[in-house]
């Protein structure tokens, strides 16, 4: 390979590197993820369940992925007393703009120059942690390929969520993928606070959402009260730090940062993803960069159900066919998603789609720096709720219930949301600040002849059911 000894010498270089980067992730607290993977290593270590030594953590920038890959790396190195050259980080946009390489030949050419050895006869337990794989187009091919050679590489691949479109079914087969998202109430405080949230309870909230049994609304009115029974205990806590979270603090590194400062990096963030990661996924013309950050803008600003293509095309003065683009583009970063009209074909060709953010504090800091946002405004929060609830029954229809559909009824003066459960129910879902009527949400459950519908909001302290609607706190509800 070109430049071989000077890649080995970036690489050693890296690893020492880490050292002061682990100072600072030490006084990190841990998302719930940390801890699933480091079940996996732990059994790799003990030689238990060595087929699952594969992990692929696909995620928005910013959500925490290096971090968790640092804490990782410090847990082998200090609590495991793993020699650091058994663990080797291998930041892959550095690596592919210097040397024109790829994983592969990375670990082929460390394994020869520092261990002496080749993958198959490797005879020693090695981490390798790869970050910002999406810099190598042919990452998935090299992790299959080294999964394949050695039962003694631990591998843990991050890239942004476009990476996704890069695994076949050859390599899904092989490996294990946490995805990572935004925090959600229970990261919040588990990071603020090192709050240790009950996992029973976030699980019962999910079924009580797909299900509305009794047996798990019962269950979790109990455990709600232990949940906040601990958070009571927590003498800085305050109620009111909830609407803190829900505006501000969706992305973990800005947990300590002040409410202005947290906008800015997250502006920041939104920012690299127009300008770096949308052209790593298609080629556009560099005049389009204007075009796409102008798009996010007005879906920010704009009120929810009020956009359609044709209408940010008018707005904009381009094309339909651009915006389609574009906003498809968006979509495979994740920065934003959609959620279809209920329906036959024909209407969801006939209305426009409904664009979210990942997380609700995205739609903030863009606000925030176009000089249009009022924390106070009451109905500003209640887009902001919207959000976060999307964003959560989102996430649940890409892990636990992969087979949910997410719609939004194309009735006029509908509920804000449409679940399609496993056996083909229709669960209508409402979300609201302050006093909420139930007119909407009666009407749906007639209308989609449903066993029940779900009321969400700020206004409701417990979870309780009350003949066919179930009421769950905004509050509770953002643990999911």
């Amino acid at each position: 390979m070109l430049f071989e000894d000077d890649l080995i010498r970036h690489i050693e270089f890296k690893q020492k590197e880490i050292e002061n980067l682990l100072a600072d992730v030490k006084t990190f607290n841990h998302r719930q993820e940390y801890f699933k993977i480091k079940k996996y290593i732990d059994s790799f270590l003990n030689d238990e369940l060595i087929e699952n030594r594969f992990i692929v953590m696909p995620g928005l920038r910013g959500v925490g992925k290096t971090t968790i890959l640092f804490q990782l790396y410090n847990y082998l190195k200090y609590k495991k007393e793993i020699n650091p050259k058994n663990i080797l980080y291998l930041p892959m946009d550095q690596l592919v703009s210097f040397f024109n390489t790829n994983l592969l030949d990375v670990v082929d050419s460390y394994l020869e120059s520092i261990h002496k050895t080749t993958q198959g006869n490797l005879d020693e337990k090695l981490f390798i942690f790869v970050d910002e794989s999406h810099f190598d187009k042919m990452w998935s091919i090299s992790g299959k390929v080294i999964y394949d050679s050695t039962k003694n590489i631990f591998l843990i691949i991050t890239g942004s969520s476009a990476i996704d479109l890069e695994i076949n079914s050859d390599v899904e087969r092989r490996m294990i993928k946490e995805s990572i998202y935004p925090n959600n109430f229970g990261d919040y405080l588990s990071l603020k606070y090192n709050f240790k949230i009950e996992h029973d309870f976030v699980r019962t909230l999910e079924n009580i959402l797909y299900c509305g049994e009794d047996k798990y609304i019962n269950k979790g009115i109990k455990l709600e009260e232990d949940v906040y029974d601990q958070l009571s205990s927590i003498n800085s806590y305050n109620h009111i730090e909830f609407n803190e979270f829900l505006k501000t603090y969706g992305f973990p590194s800005t947990i300590n940062l002040n409410e202005l400062m947290s906008y800015q990096q997250i502006f920041s963030v939104v920012n690299r993803i127009i300008e770096k990661d949308i052209f790593r996924i298609k080629s556009f013309n560099s005049s389009t960069t204007d075009h796409i950050r102008r798009i996010v803008i007005y879906l920010a600003l704009a009120r929810i159900g009020s956009v359609s293509n044709r209408k940010i095309a008018d707005n904009l003065s381009i094309s339909p066919k651009l915006v389609n683009e574009i906003l498809n583009v968006l979509e495979k970063t994740q920065i934003i998603f959609s959620i279809k009209p209920y329906g036959g074909a024909g209407k969801i060709v006939k209305k426009a789609w409904n664009y979210y953010f990942l997380s609700p504090s995205i739609k903030s800091a863009i606000n925030n720096e176009m000089g249009r946002f009022n924390l106070n405004n009451r109905k500003c929060l209640g887009n902001l709720a919207e959000n976060l609830v999307a964003s959560s029954l989102y996430k649940l229809s890409k892990t636990r219930f992969k087979m949910m559909g997410l719609f939004y009824p194309p009735e006029e003066k509908g509920v804000d949301f449409l679940i399609r459960t496993k056996v083909d129910d229709i669960v209508p879902i409402e979300v609201g600040i302050g006093k909420k009527t139930k007119s909407q949400l009666i009407r749906a459950i007639n209308k989609y002849n449903s066993d029940y519908g779900i009321l969400i909001s700020n206004r409701y302290r417990r979870i309780k059911q009350h003949n066919d609607i179930i009421y769950i706190p905004l509050t509770s509800f953002a643990f999911i």
